[in-house]
């Protein structure tokens, strides 16, 4: 048995009778591994065991040929650096400030964090300054970009003060999003979850029609988005206030800030969601889609997923340390 690297995937590669014979046959699957049927396509014709996921590879890495050795521990480097960053409770990073505000240690590293990645899950309990953190991050951009803030509506005018205070370019314009105002044209635009269904006319058509497969909640476009003024343009910066409230990716307001086009992503959580694996994939799947893309496999290692009858019960919890690990390596801070 020997574990390669190839076309970017870790594979066990060997016949299912020689891991047989030498007693090898249930460490991939114990790793984490998925199987696959020899001959299948598009993997190499021996290999039956295969992951893109390098730390479930690491487990195996004494079978690694000297390839996929080196490629794992340039991987494993790169994560333990992230790992530690994600909890690093101070930086000497630069982010600019106004006169007579500074940054708190902490938030100076969750900035430095957020600032190395194209999308980030801040995930620090409630109070320790996530709203600060975020617009640190816009502050370190090089010039004015657009910005859309989601939040509750509750949160909405503490999110215009803090802007107001903090952003160090003068020519940025905040506006607030109000259901009864059209929507603004400004640099920063805050809008609360409930208005989304009220802005965005382009995730739900209204049909009249019984049993409409075409034009209802539920069934994708092809919309036309072109008037649209959350989906009808690139946000430079989309900030997702208690981004928990998108953990359900059944909901017209989760398909509407998934489809939202953005270069980058920053969602803000105080909540130990976790502890809860199935709640945190329509999130993590949507800032970290090369990672998360396959939701069967994640559930079956994450969220000790069960067969009941003809359904699948992904309640559940398994396996959170590895998947702290994992989140913390690739987009998530919480300190």
């Amino acid at each position: 048995m020997k574990l390669k690297y190839i076309d970017k995937h870790f594979v066990v590669t060997g016949t299912l009778q020689e891991m047989v014979r030498e007693g090898r046959k249930d460490i991939p699957k114990a790793a984490g591994f998925h199987f696959r049927p020899e001959g299948a396509q598009p993997l190499p014709r021996y290999s039956i065991w295969f992951t893109d996921d390098p730390l479930i590879a690491a487990a195996l890495i004494k079978y690694a040929t000297p390839k996929a050795k080196a490629m794992l521990t340039e991987i494993a480097d790169k994560q333990a650096a992230a790992r530690t960053a994600s909890r690093a409770m101070t930086s000497d990073f630069k982010v600019p400030a106004p006169d007579g505000e500074e940054y708190l240690p902490f938030q100076l590293a969750g900035i430095e964090y957020a600032m190395g990645r194209p999308n980030t899950l801040l995930g620090d309990e409630m109070g320790l300054g996530k709203t600060i953190e975020a617009i640190g991050v816009i502050n370190c951009q090089g010039a004015i970009v657009k910005v859309l803030v989601v939040c509750n509506a509750t949160l909405k005018l503490n999110w215009k003060i803090e802007l107001d205070k903090w952003l160090v370019r003068t020519g940025y314009r905040v506006e607030v999003a109000y259901a009864n105002k059209p929507f603004p044209q400004a640099d920063v635009v805050i809008t609360n979850y409930a208005m989304l269904p009220i802005v965005c006319q382009c995730i739900e058509l209204r049909c009249r029609k019984n049993n409409c497969k075409n034009q209802c909640v539920g069934y994708p476009g092809p919309w036309d988005r072109s008037g649209c003024p959350l989906h009808s343009e690139t946000w430079g910066i989309l900030v997702v206030d208690e981004c928990h409230k998108v953990k359900n990716n059944r909901t017209l307001r989760s398909r509407a800030v998934k489809a939202i086009k953005a270069k980058q992503r920053l969602y803000l959580t105080g909540t130990p969601i976790v502890n809860r694996p199935v709640e945190l994939w329509p999130i993590i799947s949507v800032l970290d889609p090369a990672t998360f893309s396959d939701f069967f496999p994640f559930a079956l290692r994450y969220c000790n997923a069960r067969r009941k009858g003809s359904f699948w019960d992904f309640s559940g919890s398994s396996n959170l340390d590895e998947l702290q690990d994992k989140l913390r390596g690739s987009i998530m801070v919480r300190r």
